[in-house]
């Protein structure tokens, strides 16, 4: 009863099921289909409350840099030029701040969106000058946010994340009436142009009235890849997972990432 009453929350490590094989829209199920996945874990290891630093650092999810709480980070960027700065402390000024600074740890621009107390794990483009970060926003649901760095400073797009919420509303309508859709970057394209992205809800997010989760939540988490400056999604990269997230599909674009 209780799995049933669990649905897919946030990226996660590897949990159950295997990639699907390229499909059309004809072979990618319908929401009559969705039912309550196993809850895999969200990306982020610390938790809003985590004081333990040593949650903080690289190579602890899919090489992404982990942000956590009120303990310092600093990740740089392949190119050294820059660098992404989460200053520590509690009570202090500008503490749990987060920055782009420049080699000579100057700070050049503020990220607001990130400097709210909450884990991240953030992910440097081969280009050095785009990254996203998949925020902890409470409730075991992340958010994907992308920056591209224009003259010195940070600026969010956030087409990609506008595209992929189109592509899982337009299949799953159910999910238009609330702002409940939310997505994860999993790995940036070897060419640091696209990154491979998993959308999905929260739970109730097709029930009415919402909390009255039953067997069927009425939606599936899709995979698919998305271009960070068009925000275009290529067709013939969704991928459906009713199972869960699942590891990254390897065929098609995904081979090619």
């Amino acid at each position: 009863m209780m799995r049933n009453r669990v649905a897919l929350l946030a990226l996660c490590l590897v949990a159950c099921g295997q990639s699907e094989p390229p499909g059309t829209d004809a072979n990618l199920p319908r929401p009559a289909a969705a039912r309550a996945a196993p809850a895999p874990k969200p990306e982020a290891l610390g938790r809003a409350l985590d004081m333990d630093c040593s949650h903080v650092g690289q190579g602890r999810s899919r090489g992404g840099y982990q942000f956590i709480s009120t303990c310092p980070g600093r990740a740089v960027a392949p190119n050294g030029r820059w660098a992404v700065v989460k200053r520590g402390g509690e009570g202090q000024e500008r503490s749990g701040q987060v920055s782009l600074t420049d080699p000579r740890a100057r700070d050049l621009d503020e990220l607001r969106s990130l400097s709210d107390g909450m884990p991240f794990v953030l992910y440097w483009s081969p280009r050095s000058d785009w990254f996203f970060a998949n925020h902890y926003l409470g409730s075991s649901l992340d958010r994907l946010r992308v920056f591209q760095i224009v003259n010195r400073v940070a600026i969010e797009r956030s087409a990609v994340f506008a595209e992929a919420t189109r592509v899982i509303v337009e299949r799953y309508p159910c999910l238009g009436r609330g702002a409940m859709v939310v997505a994860s970057g999993w790995r940036w394209s070897r060419d640091g142009r696209r990154i491979a992205i998993v959308v999905h809800a929260r739970p109730d997010a097709c029930q009415d009235p919402p909390g009255n989760i039953s067997g069927s939540i009425g939606w599936q988490v899709l995979w698919m890849i998305g271009d960070v400056e068009s925000g275009r999604i290529d067709p013939a990269s969704v991928r459906v997972r009713p199972e869960g997230v699942g590891p990254m599909p390897t065929d098609g674009p995904y081979a090619a990432l």
